[in-house]
């Protein structure tokens, strides 16, 4: 049977956990590195209708602690799959809450949109609800796929 060198879930795996911990030293320090920059650079650069980098600076931690969440989600799907079949029922769960959480991004960043106007926001607005239909259609699709699975069992 062929065994390839490269394992593709355990790599994925590898990036998450990296991801898990980078991603909070980089949420700490942001304050620190947005600090320094002048008010002027942040409405050319980083958002268009700020006044306050504050503002920018409170929706981006706030994203960036829900894209936390939905990695550690993801890490935990990934484990499962790894582990034992991809097709059970915590899997179903991790994928609506990873479907729930991108519609709790998709709504702050609407908001961002009207508080805090950058050219970026509504596409990732929209990018994060597709994502999230996406991610409840996945789950259904495993939900059929496990009841499948369990009727397929009971015949002889």
């Amino acid at each position: 049977m062929f065994k390839s060198k490269w394992n593709i879930p355990h790599i994925l795996k590898r990036m998450l956990e990296a991801l898990l911990i980078l991603s909070p030293l980089v949420m700490i320090a942001l304050p620190f590195l947005f600090a320094p920059i002048e008010q002027d650079t942040v409405i050319t650069h980083v958002s268009s209708a700020s006044q306050n980098r504050w503002v920018t600076l409170a929706f981006l931690e706030v994203c960036g602690a829900i894209c936390w969440v939905i990695i550690l989600f993801l890490q935990r799907l990934l484990t499962t799959v790894i582990k034992t079949s991809p097709f059970v029922i915590k899997n179903v769960k991790y994928l609506k809450y990873i479907s729930y959480l991108c519609a709790g991004a998709a709504v702050v960043l609407i908001v961002k949109s009207f508080v805090d106007f950058s050219i970026l926001t509504p596409v990732i607005a929209v990018l994060a609800l597709l994502s999230s239909m996406f991610c409840q259609t996945l789950a259904a699709v495993f939900d059929k796929a496990i009841r499948l699975k369990a009727e397929n069992d009971l015949t002889i």
